[in-house]
């Protein structure tokens, strides 16, 4: 059984109302750099954010203010509680809101997204962690076209995980939309072990080379590469 919380090194994620618990992809995604260095973003949108994990590790990384929507009441309650008690309460901003009703006031820098991808003939009983997990609320026509219209025109950047096949579809949907691939970052377990998840940045501007990288979890003892370490040593207590 996942435990209620998750113990940060500079902050805490309650997480006993949430469908999607605390995951090692949404630790590598949120602490890994997305985009260019140069890149500074001033308004950050995390779509779905559950716990609201993404939407505290770039508090911890930028000085940005970054919204965060949440559909689940229960997970939105959450994620709001998680960032009043953070020490970036001020920068933080969660809304109980469908995406597809999102109105804010501004365009937005950067948009990190790690959306649910299961299909519906998976459907399992809790009908929390569904709506978590499965894209029946949010299909990927849905999120390319959101997206498009949240992210600033010339210098936006969007980032997203998906499951490799996944986001060959999502990559489809953003090049119909006039997008470009930034960065490609290839995620595996082992180092034997197939692609276990994919995350690119994508932009309008196209780039003059794609940033591709290969990242291992483990070492095949099942002890963290020292490339994982690196990355989340700021993060994880115990590295």
């Amino acid at each position: 059984m996942a435990n209620s919380f998750f113990q940060f090194k500079q902050f805490r994620i309650e997480q006993g109302n949430c469908g999607m618990k605390v995951t090692t992809e949404g630790c590598l995604f949120g602490a890994l750099r997305l985009t260019p260095s140069t890149f500074k973003p001033k308004r950050i949108l995390d779509i779905g954010t559950g716990t609201g994990l993404l939407a505290l590790m770039k508090a911890q990384q930028t000085e940005g203010l970054i919204d965060a929507v949440e559909i689940d009441e229960t997970a939105f309650k959450q994620a709001k509680s998680n960032f009043e008690n953070s020490l970036w309460s001020n920068r933080l901003s969660a809304f109980h809101t469908d995406l597809l009703e999102f109105e804010p006031n501004r365009l937005y820098d950067h948009i990190i997204c790690n959306p649910p991808f299961f299909q519906d003939n998976q459907l399992g009983s809790n009908r929390q962690k569904n709506q978590a997990i499965h894209n029946s609320n949010l299909t990927f026509d849905d999120l390319a076209a959101n997206i498009s219209r949240l992210l600033k025109p010339e210098t936006g950047i969007v980032s997203v995980l998906y499951p490799e096949y996944e986001m060959e579809i999502f990559k489809k949907k953003m090049e119909e939309r006039g997008f470009y691939e930034l960065v490609d970052i290839q995620i595996h377990n082992q180092i034997d072990k197939p692609i276990f998840r994919r995350i690119k940045s994508f932009s309008r501007i196209q780039p003059k080379h794609i940033t591709v990288e290969k990242f291992l979890i483990k070492e095949n003892n099942s002890t963290y590469t020292d490339q994982f370490i690196s990355l989340l040593k700021d993060y994880y207590l115990h590295l």
